[in-house]
């Protein structure tokens, strides 16, 4: 579930007011019209996404496991921020936006690379490490995840262009 104007919305209608405003609004990045596998070629396994909205600025969250490990990926663009340290940067995640919280164990992140989307939009790629193998969560929160499932759909639905090497009912 994300956050649009201090409300808690569902990730869908979070998209949904996105692409029918994006004047509104900075740069989500193209994950939002991608087509997602369960398992990725390197065998990570994609659990869910959430999306929202920090006053104008959207973030899409992927949640992720690469090898008994559980991260969250918080993707949001550099407009504005560029210069944010990363204490600011979880400043903004934790205390503004109130996306996740840490728990016992929680290590902030040391490096949050800088990366342009197919759009020519740069954003940050905040990973998060949610917690290892089964051991408990080091952080709290993180959105209410929807189904990749939910989002191929939508996209596939959408007119999204591809080609895709799957149809969302394969994934």
């Amino acid at each position: 579930m994300g956050n649009m104007n201090g409300k808690v919305y569902s990730a869908i209608d979070c998209l949904m007011e996105y692409r029918s405003n994006r004047e509104k609004y900075l740069p989500l990045i193209d994950h939002e019209t991608s087509l997602f596998r369960r398992v990725t070629e390197t065998d990570d396994i994609n659990i869910g996404w959430d999306c929202g909205f920090i006053g104008n600025r959207p973030y899409f969250i992927e949640c992720w496991s690469p090898g008994g490990m559980t991260m969250i990926t918080v993707f949001i663009s550099t407009i504005g921020i560029e210069d944010y340290s990363i204490p600011e940067l979880e400043k903004l995640l934790i205390e503004d936006a109130g996306i996740y919280s840490r728990k016992e164990g929680y290590f902030s992140p040391t490096l949050i690379p800088r990366f342009f989307d197919s759009n020519g939009n740069e954003f940050f790629s905040i990973n998060i490490l949610v917690g290892m193998d089964d051991e408990d969560a080091v952080i709290e929160g993180g959105g209410y995840l929807t189904s990749f499932r939910d989002l191929n759909k939508l996209n596939a639905g959408d007119g999204v262009s591809g080609p895709f090497p799957f149809t969302p009912e394969s994934i």
